[in-house]
Protein backbone atom coordinates (compact mmCIF):
# COMPACT_ATOMS: atom_id res chain seq x y z
CA UNK A 1 0.00 0.00 0.00
CA UNK A 2 1.39 3.41 -1.24
CA UNK A 3 0.27 7.23 -0.56
CA UNK A 4 0.24 9.89 -2.58
CA UNK A 5 -0.13 14.06 -2.33
CA UNK A 6 -2.17 15.72 -4.47
CA UNK A 7 0.27 18.71 -6.20
CA UNK A 8 -2.50 21.17 -7.26
CA UNK A 9 -3.17 22.04 -2.77
CA UNK A 10 0.55 22.02 -1.76
CA UNK A 11 3.64 24.73 -2.87
CA UNK A 12 1.48 26.90 -5.26
CA UNK A 13 3.98 29.61 -5.21
CA UNK A 14 6.49 27.85 -6.71
CA UNK A 15 7.19 25.85 -10.18
CA UNK A 16 6.19 21.94 -11.20
CA UNK A 17 9.81 20.92 -10.57
CA UNK A 18 10.26 22.72 -6.80
CA UNK A 19 6.73 21.80 -5.73
CA UNK A 20 7.10 18.09 -6.69
CA UNK A 21 11.23 18.35 -4.89
CA UNK A 22 9.38 19.86 -1.68
CA UNK A 23 6.81 17.41 -1.13
CA UNK A 24 9.75 13.94 -2.23
CA UNK A 25 11.87 15.98 0.85
CA UNK A 26 8.96 15.69 3.17
CA UNK A 27 8.24 11.73 2.36
CA UNK A 28 6.25 11.62 0.17
CA UNK A 29 7.46 9.99 -3.59
CA UNK A 30 3.63 9.58 -5.17
CA UNK A 31 1.23 12.59 -6.42
CA UNK A 32 -2.04 13.09 -7.94
CA UNK A 33 -3.38 15.99 -9.66
CA UNK A 34 -6.81 17.86 -10.60
CA UNK A 35 -5.15 18.72 -14.09
CA UNK A 36 -5.94 16.46 -17.25
CA UNK A 37 -6.30 18.85 -20.01
CA UNK A 38 -3.15 20.18 -20.31
CA UNK A 39 -0.95 17.50 -22.12
CA UNK A 40 2.22 19.82 -21.78
CA UNK A 41 1.78 20.40 -18.22
CA UNK A 42 1.49 16.81 -17.24
CA UNK A 43 4.26 16.23 -19.19
CA UNK A 44 6.15 17.96 -17.40
CA UNK A 45 5.08 16.39 -13.90
CA UNK A 46 6.04 13.60 -14.99
CA UNK A 47 9.67 14.63 -15.85
CA UNK A 48 9.79 16.52 -12.83
CA UNK A 49 8.48 13.41 -10.89
CA UNK A 50 11.09 11.38 -12.56
CA UNK A 51 14.00 14.09 -12.09
CA UNK A 52 12.91 13.53 -7.98
CA UNK A 53 12.20 9.81 -8.08
CA UNK A 54 8.71 10.09 -7.21
CA UNK A 55 5.88 9.12 -10.07
CA UNK A 56 2.61 10.82 -11.20
CA UNK A 57 -0.50 8.40 -9.82
CA UNK A 58 -3.82 9.61 -10.92
CA UNK A 59 -5.48 12.20 -12.77
CA UNK A 60 -9.00 13.93 -12.67
CA UNK A 61 -10.54 13.01 -15.79
CA UNK A 62 -13.87 15.35 -15.62
CA UNK A 63 -15.23 17.84 -12.38
CA UNK A 64 -18.76 17.07 -11.06
CA UNK A 65 -19.36 20.62 -12.34
CA UNK A 66 -19.11 19.91 -15.98
CA UNK A 67 -22.62 19.62 -17.15
CA UNK A 68 -21.17 19.34 -20.93
CA UNK A 69 -19.25 15.83 -20.10
CA UNK A 70 -21.52 14.07 -17.28
CA UNK A 71 -21.86 10.84 -17.85
CA UNK A 72 -24.93 10.69 -15.70
CA UNK A 73 -26.53 12.85 -19.22
CA UNK A 74 -27.20 10.00 -22.22
CA UNK A 75 -26.72 13.09 -24.58
CA UNK A 76 -23.31 14.20 -23.69
CA UNK A 77 -22.01 10.74 -23.79
CA UNK A 78 -20.10 11.18 -26.34
CA UNK A 79 -18.48 13.94 -25.61
CA UNK A 80 -17.65 12.09 -22.42
CA UNK A 81 -15.97 9.80 -24.39
CA UNK A 82 -14.05 12.23 -26.65
CA UNK A 83 -12.65 13.39 -22.98
CA UNK A 84 -11.86 10.39 -21.70
CA UNK A 85 -9.85 9.41 -24.37
CA UNK A 86 -7.85 12.50 -24.68
CA UNK A 87 -7.06 12.85 -21.20
CA UNK A 88 -5.92 8.90 -20.71
CA UNK A 89 -3.66 9.42 -23.79
CA UNK A 90 -2.60 12.77 -21.91
CA UNK A 91 -1.91 10.78 -18.75
CA UNK A 92 -0.23 8.21 -20.00
CA UNK A 93 2.24 10.28 -22.12
CA UNK A 94 3.26 11.94 -18.59
CA UNK A 95 3.87 8.33 -16.90
CA UNK A 96 0.17 7.92 -15.21
CA UNK A 97 -2.09 5.20 -15.77
CA UNK A 98 -5.00 6.30 -13.73
CA UNK A 99 -7.80 8.56 -13.72
CA UNK A 100 -10.42 9.92 -11.71
CA UNK A 101 -14.25 9.96 -13.03
CA UNK A 102 -17.04 11.98 -11.61
CA UNK A 103 -20.71 11.13 -12.26
CA UNK A 104 -22.01 15.21 -12.84
CA UNK A 105 -25.12 16.52 -10.97
CA UNK A 106 -28.95 15.12 -10.55
CA UNK A 107 -30.53 16.11 -13.66
CA UNK A 108 -33.90 17.27 -13.16
CA UNK A 109 -36.87 15.83 -14.40
CA UNK A 110 -35.13 12.72 -15.43
CA UNK A 111 -35.99 9.32 -13.40
CA UNK A 112 -32.85 8.26 -11.09
CA UNK A 113 -32.47 4.95 -12.95
CA UNK A 114 -32.32 6.27 -16.23
CA UNK A 115 -29.52 8.25 -15.09
CA UNK A 116 -27.94 5.03 -13.28
CA UNK A 117 -28.16 3.57 -16.77
CA UNK A 118 -26.23 6.52 -18.25
CA UNK A 119 -24.02 6.36 -15.90
CA UNK A 120 -23.01 2.16 -16.21
CA UNK A 121 -23.24 2.96 -20.21
CA UNK A 122 -21.17 5.51 -20.26
CA UNK A 123 -18.16 4.25 -17.99
CA UNK A 124 -18.92 0.94 -19.77
CA UNK A 125 -17.54 2.79 -22.59
CA UNK A 126 -14.85 4.35 -21.21
CA UNK A 127 -13.27 1.66 -19.62
CA UNK A 128 -13.36 -0.19 -23.03
CA UNK A 129 -11.65 2.46 -24.63
CA UNK A 130 -9.40 3.32 -22.36
CA UNK A 131 -8.49 -0.68 -21.42
CA UNK A 132 -6.69 -1.21 -24.84
CA UNK A 133 -3.98 1.67 -23.73
CA UNK A 134 -3.79 -0.09 -20.21
CA UNK A 135 -5.08 2.91 -18.49
CA UNK A 136 -7.68 2.39 -15.14
CA UNK A 137 -10.71 4.38 -14.43
CA UNK A 138 -11.65 4.89 -10.72
CA UNK A 139 -15.60 6.54 -10.28
CA UNK A 140 -15.63 8.66 -7.29
CA UNK A 141 -19.01 9.05 -4.86
CA UNK A 142 -18.52 12.30 -3.54
CA UNK A 143 -21.02 14.14 -0.51
CA UNK A 144 -24.17 16.56 -1.18
CA UNK A 145 -24.62 17.65 1.98
CA UNK A 146 -21.52 20.09 2.25
CA UNK A 147 -19.14 19.99 -0.60
CA UNK A 148 -20.81 19.16 -3.69
CA UNK A 149 -25.29 19.52 -3.14
CA UNK A 150 -26.56 18.29 -5.90
CA UNK A 151 -24.18 15.79 -7.55
CA UNK A 152 -25.91 12.56 -8.52
CA UNK A 153 -23.54 9.40 -7.02
CA UNK A 154 -23.21 9.81 -3.29
CA UNK A 155 -23.73 6.09 -2.11
CA UNK A 156 -20.89 3.87 -1.75
CA UNK A 157 -23.22 1.16 -2.27
CA UNK A 158 -24.38 2.39 -5.30
CA UNK A 159 -21.21 3.33 -6.56
CA UNK A 160 -19.91 -0.50 -6.22
CA UNK A 161 -23.10 -1.46 -7.88
CA UNK A 162 -22.24 0.47 -11.00
CA UNK A 163 -18.68 -1.12 -11.03
CA UNK A 164 -19.70 -4.15 -10.76
CA UNK A 165 -22.38 -4.11 -13.99
CA UNK A 166 -19.90 -1.86 -16.08
CA UNK A 167 -17.87 -5.63 -14.89
CA UNK A 168 -14.65 -4.72 -16.65
CA UNK A 169 -11.07 -5.08 -14.75
CA UNK A 170 -9.89 -1.18 -15.21
CA UNK A 171 -12.69 0.16 -13.85
CA UNK A 172 -13.15 0.78 -9.97
CA UNK A 173 -14.37 3.01 -7.26
CA UNK A 174 -12.62 6.01 -5.85
CA UNK A 175 -13.37 5.60 -1.91
CA UNK A 176 -13.19 9.11 -0.38
CA UNK A 177 -13.13 8.49 3.40
CA UNK A 178 -13.68 12.19 3.95
CA UNK A 179 -16.75 12.74 1.53
CA UNK A 180 -18.20 8.78 2.75
CA UNK A 181 -17.42 9.92 6.35
CA UNK A 182 -19.70 12.60 5.86
CA UNK A 183 -22.42 10.65 4.10
CA UNK A 184 -22.61 8.35 7.08
CA UNK A 185 -19.01 6.05 8.17
CA UNK A 186 -18.75 2.56 9.39
CA UNK A 187 -15.98 2.35 6.63
CA UNK A 188 -14.51 -1.02 8.02
CA UNK A 189 -17.09 -3.00 7.50
CA UNK A 190 -18.02 -1.73 4.34
CA UNK A 191 -14.41 -1.73 2.88
CA UNK A 192 -14.10 -5.26 4.16
CA UNK A 193 -17.20 -6.21 2.39
CA UNK A 194 -15.94 -4.43 -0.98
CA UNK A 195 -12.56 -4.13 -1.47
CA UNK A 196 -12.07 -6.06 -4.39
CA UNK A 197 -14.09 -2.82 -6.02
CA UNK A 198 -11.76 -0.16 -4.72
CA UNK A 199 -8.98 1.29 -6.98
CA UNK A 200 -8.13 4.14 -4.85
CA UNK A 201 -8.31 6.42 -1.66
CA UNK A 202 -8.76 10.03 -0.76
CA UNK A 203 -8.52 10.98 2.44
CA UNK A 204 -9.49 14.68 4.55
CA UNK A 205 -9.60 15.21 8.11
CA UNK A 206 -13.93 15.42 9.01
CA UNK A 207 -14.78 18.38 9.36
CA UNK A 208 -13.52 20.86 7.91
CA UNK A 209 -11.19 19.27 4.77
CA UNK A 210 -7.62 19.59 6.84
CA UNK A 211 -4.76 17.26 8.00
CA UNK A 212 -6.09 14.00 8.73
CA UNK A 213 -4.99 14.39 12.15
CA UNK A 214 -7.57 17.32 13.14
CA UNK A 215 -10.60 15.47 12.76
CA UNK A 216 -13.09 12.70 14.18
CA UNK A 217 -11.59 9.88 12.22
CA UNK A 218 -8.92 7.87 13.21
CA UNK A 219 -7.18 6.74 9.85
CA UNK A 220 -4.63 4.74 10.92
CA UNK A 221 -6.80 2.49 12.19
CA UNK A 222 -8.81 2.67 9.25
CA UNK A 223 -5.45 2.24 6.57
CA UNK A 224 -4.22 -0.74 9.03
CA UNK A 225 -7.41 -2.19 8.28
CA UNK A 226 -7.43 -2.60 4.61
CA UNK A 227 -3.95 -2.78 4.15
CA UNK A 228 -4.26 -6.10 6.58
CA UNK A 229 -6.88 -7.33 4.29
CA UNK A 230 -5.27 -7.08 0.97
CA UNK A 231 -5.44 -3.66 -0.25
CA UNK A 232 -2.20 -2.13 -2.43
CA UNK A 233 -3.42 0.22 -4.32
CA UNK A 234 -2.87 4.07 -3.32
CA UNK A 235 -4.18 6.16 -0.48
CA UNK A 236 -4.37 10.17 -1.65
CA UNK A 237 -3.88 12.99 0.53
CA UNK A 238 -6.49 15.47 -0.84
CA UNK A 239 -6.93 18.09 1.71
CA UNK A 240 -6.36 21.85 2.61
CA UNK A 241 -3.57 22.02 4.76
CA UNK A 242 -3.73 24.65 7.57
CA UNK A 243 -0.12 24.43 8.74
CA UNK A 244 2.56 25.38 6.76
CA UNK A 245 2.57 22.75 3.85
CA UNK A 246 6.01 21.86 4.92
CA UNK A 247 4.80 21.15 8.49
CA UNK A 248 2.07 19.77 7.53
CA UNK A 249 2.92 16.73 5.17
CA UNK A 250 6.02 16.38 7.87
CA UNK A 251 3.68 15.56 10.51
CA UNK A 252 1.13 13.70 8.14
CA UNK A 253 3.76 11.44 7.52
CA UNK A 254 4.58 10.58 10.91
CA UNK A 255 0.93 10.33 11.34
CA UNK A 256 0.26 8.02 8.72
CA UNK A 257 3.30 5.96 7.66
CA UNK A 258 3.36 3.27 10.29
CA UNK A 259 -0.28 1.84 9.36
CA UNK A 260 0.85 2.03 5.49
CA UNK A 261 3.91 -0.19 6.43
CA UNK A 262 4.21 -1.85 10.00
Amino acid sequence: MTADVLLDLFFADLSIEQRIARIVETGWRQVETWKGGNAGELKAIGQACSAQGASLVSIVMNFASEKDVAPVCAATRAAFLERIDRYSDNALAAGCSAGIVTSGDRLSGVDYYRQKAALIEALAGAAALTARKGFRLNLEPLNDKVDHPGYFLVSREEAVDIVRQVHAPNARVLYDLYHQQIMGGDHIAFLLANLSWIGHFHSAGVPGRHELFTGEMDYPTVVRRVREAGYTGCFGLEYFPQLSHEASLRKTWEYLQPALTD
